[in-house]
């Protein structure tokens, strides 16, 4: 249901300013201020100067125009999705505004990827979901997919996540599209995180294509299954692939913002990742046991190798590890956890990343 729009009128009554008041607070012409006064739809014929003088000079006028947006997208967006047969949960929504302070711009966004993907639209789902390559963007299209802790966008999302399946295989074939690459490698993560299957990518048979896809379903598996082997087999699948090192290397400091993606898979030859650091202590507290062994074994070691001062924060690594490793429950990673901080110690071997640094 479409909200219901206010005039200027309406909006600048409470302030007691008339039609000519705002004309001359605000410098524009009267004839300008009366073609919008009474028109509830003032806001698609205001130009972006006049919207900046009102803004500026009428109270609500700016609270009106980001809350009329927004709430106008989102319902516009829940009866597309329901006319898909798919119900968006307002509550939820209204929480993750309201007090998890979730921006409601990027729930929107995900729920118009999720609304395309259920079109079957494979550009716009592409063009879409290339843009969710980031921490706060991912977090938001696992509140859509029901991967995230609690409180799911959707009612039901296994429509979303069969229409997701149905289209991985379309996306493979745009081979010549980094869009459709770093789409692939979304859905499949998700589709993993809601349904613990594997990804279709054999990891002897990735390749420039397939390589980020495969990570990233493979790392949504480990968070869907805390299976331990998973994530040892993931660590020799890199140190044994160029291609997997090479995408590994790339992942996180584009993932947190520290480095801009790049097509070729390639970073910067000095980075301080500041962002990467602080998203890997976060995750070594609050993801599964599997998960902290993919961290020890594969992520840290990598990461350290591109800096070494692992963003000025190996002291805070170093004691976050050591409290995280009083409460592991897997023997697999409290071996992970005393190899890594052996090496942070220095009573083991330096740490090295995974030895590859080709381009593809």
């Amino acid at each position: 249901m479409a909200v219901a729009p206010k005039s200027l009128a309406r909006i600048a009554e409470s302030s007691g300013f008339g039609m000519a008041d705002v004309a001359f607070l605000t410098g524009l012409d009267e004839s300008t201020v009366c073609r919008l006064w009474d028109n509830p739809d003032w806001l698609d014929r205001v130009k972006g100067s006049s919207l900046q003088a009102i803004v500026a000079v009428v109270p609500g006028v700016g609270e009106y125009v980001l809350g009329y947006s927004l709430a106008d997208r989102r319902n516009r967006l829940a009866d597309r999705l329901s006319d898909q047969n798919v119900e968006v949960d307002t509550a939820a929504f209204r929480r993750l505004v309201q007090e998890r302070r979730i921006p409601e711009q990027y729930l929107s966004n995900a729920l118009d990827t999720a609304a395309c993907v259920l079109d079957g639209d494979v550009r716009q789902a592409a063009a879409h979901l290339a843009r969710f390559w980031g921490r706060e963007q991912d977090y938001a299209l696992g509140f859509v997919f029901g991967t995230n802790d609690s409180d799911a966008l959707l009612v039901d999302a296994v429509p979303l996540v069969a229409a997701a399946s149905a289209m991985v295989d379309q996306l493979s074939s745009r081979s010549n599209s980094f869009h459709a690459i770093v789409a692939q490698a979304n859905l499949l993560h998700h589709i993993s995180r809601s349904t613990g299957q594997p990804a279709s990518v054999d990891a002897d048979e990735v390749n420039r294509n397939t390589a980020l896809a495969f990570r990233s379903s493979v790392i949504g598996q480990i968070m869907a299954t805390n299976d331990a082997d998973l994530a040892n087999g993931y660590s020799r699948s890199v140190k044994s692939s160029p291609l997997l090192a090479m995408v590994e290397d790339w992942a996180f400091p584009t993932y947190t913002h520290d480095a801009k993606p790049t097509p070729d898979f390639s970073l910067p030859r000095s980075l301080l990742l500041r962002h990467t650091a602080d998203e890997v202590i976060r995750e070594v507290d609050e993801y599964n046991d599997a998960y902290l062994i993919y961290l020890a074994e594969t992520s840290i070691p990598t990461i350290i190798a591109t800096d070494e001062t692992f963003g000025l924060r190996r002291d805070d690594l170093r004691s976050r590890l050591r409290a995280r490793r009083e409460r592991v429950l897997l023997p697999q990673a409290a071996t992970a956890c005393d190899a890594i901080l052996g090496q942070l110690d220095g009573t083991a071997s330096a740490v090295g990343g995974s030895g590859f640094d080709q381009q593809w």
